[in-house]
This record gives structure tokens, C-alpha cells and sequence, in this order.
């Protein structure tokens, strides 16, 4: 079965940071006010590519923003093509580190989806997941509930995530967690494992590799690879692999393996 038809999780998944991806750097906000896991860059941007191709062949444009009321934190993040026009958006909604909602839209083939975290308050860690998702246009709403698993993550939530395991994965051991797939309507397994020290534009970094934690998955799913640099605070200066935005083929809409390049320089 081709990996497009098995395996739909628009990476909006990745991702993808998914799409992105960034570290959890501490800093203050406000008076007194102590930075959220996942609220800086307050701003990130990103171009991404064709993997392989020329660097001059821009496909879409990745930015990030987050808006923080008191202990509430509002991310959303635009995929868009080169000329502006919005190709796949993500929200989510964090309440102090805990993430509560995300919402996928997928414009270029009309459908979108969300998942809204319930916390069981009375016992840490624990909740349960309500997955909803649109298909494309004409199709009906399709739900599913699933209990939270440890280590859930969606693509805002990646590169923190890296940073926390920073130690682990340096090492060479393997960190596994949950990804929250919409499309899918459920969580897939997945495992980073460092891969091979590299460097990027001169610096010190390692490659982590993203796969999913099933044979029968890692054998239909190609893995996504993430360029860290080495030195704190660890950002993710690239990654290789499926993307949010889908791209045209003939009539059809593909899933897109491509190379996301962030540009930290104009970051806060």
C-alpha cells in the first residue's frame, strides 16, 4: 500500500514541524513573569523546499507567533505559498505547559480537523484526547476519543521536547513519544534516536532521527530528520521530512516530504 494512503497524518501534524520547531529557551515575560515551555520564539520564520532541490525554489513560507494572556498561550502557525496566499494554518492553546486544543486547516484540500486535551486534574499526567476531522469538502465530521499518553506531543511541541531530552539523545539513547495525528484521529509512536554528528554553516550539531516506533510503520513511512546545533540552547536549525502543506500532482494532492530551513537570525 503507498505510504500516502497509509499513512495521511498531513504532518500537521510534523512536525513539521512539525513543522515547527524551536527550543524552550528561558527568559522572562512581563514583569516577574516566568517564559512558558512553549512560548518562545515569540516569532519564528522558516522557508521551505523541495528536499534536495535548489534553495532558490521556495515552495512555501513557515511563521510562527504566540500570544500569551496571563498563564494562557496562543500559537498559531502559517504555511503559506511564496505569494502570501495561506496553503495550511495551525493553532494551539496551551494553559501554563499543558496543551488543551489544536486545530488543523487544511485549505488546499478543504478539510481540517482538531484535538482538545482533557486533563484529569486529580491525577497528573492522566486525561483522555477528542479527536475530530473534516476530509475534504462533502465529507462528514468523524470523532474519536483516546486516553492521553505520556510523552503526547503535536509539531509546536518538538523542539522543546528535544531540548528537555537534550542529555539522552546526545548520547545516543532513544526517546519515544505520541503524536497527536487529526487526520488519523489518534496518536502514532514514534522514536528519535540521534543519528550522526554533523555541522550546519560551520557550527557544531547533531542529526536526530524521527521514526515512527512500529516495524510495520518505520517499513512504509519515510523518517524525518532534525539538524541541532550543538551548543545550548539547542536550536533546530533544519529538518528533513514530511511537511504540513500538501503539494499538487496532476489533479491530486500529495503529501510533501520536503526541507524546512528557520531562520533564527530574525527570531524573539
Amino acid at each position: 500500500m503507498a505510504k500516502s494512503k497509509f499513512f495521511q497524518i498531513g504532518w500537521a501534524a510534523v512536525l513539521a514541524f512539525a513543522m515547527g520547531i524551536w527550543c524552550a529557551a528561558s527568559a522572562e515575560t512581563g514583569a516577574g513573569a516566568t517564559s512558558l515551555r512553549y512560548e518562545e520564539p515569540v516569532f519564528l520564520s522558516g522557508l521551505i523546499y523541495a528536499r534536495g532541490a535548489d534553495t532558490n525554489n521556495i515552495l512555501f513560507r513557515f511563521q510562527r507567533t504566540a500570544t500569551r494572556t496571563g498563564d494562557t498561550l496562543n500559537v498559531r502557525r502559517d504555511f503559506t505559498y511564496p505569494d502570501g496566499k495561506l496553503a495550511a494554518q495551525e493553532r494551539a492553546i496551551y494553559e501554563g505547559n499543558e496543551l488543551v486544543f489544536y486545530v488543523l486547516k487544511e485549505l488546499q484540500i478543504g478539510a481540517g480537523g482538531s484535538a482538545k486535551i482533557r486533563h484529569d486534574r486529580s491525577k497528573p499526567g492522566k486525561g483522555i484526547i477528542e479527536f475530530e476531522y473534516t476530509g475534504e469538502a462533502g465529507s462528514r465530521a468523524k470523532t474519536h476519543t483516546e486516553d492521553l499518553p505520556e510523552n503526547a506531543l503535536i509539531g509546536d511541541m518538538v523542539g522543546p521536547f528535544l531540548v528537555a531530552h537534550w542529555d539522552v539523545l546526545a548520547r545516543g539513547d532513544k526517546v519515544k513519544c505520541r503524536y497527536l495525528v487529526v487526520p488519523r484521529r489518534e496518536t502514532v509512536g514514534f522514536t528519535f534516536v540521534k543519528d550522526k554528528n554533523t555541522s550546519y554553516q560551520g557550527q557544531g550539531a547533531i542529526l536526530v532521527r524521527m521514526e515512527p516506533s512500529s516495524r510495520l510503520l518505520s517499513a512504509l513511512v519515510d523518517p524525518l530528520f532534525f539538524t541541532i546545533e550543538t551548543n545550548s540552547p539547542h536550536r533546530v536549525w533544519s529538518y528533513s521530512g514530511r511537511t504540513t502543506p500538501k503539494i499538487r500532482s496532476g489533479n491530486k494532492w500529495k503529501d510533501l516530504d520536503a526541507t524546512t530551513v528557520f531562520d533564527w537570525e530574525t527570531a524573539r
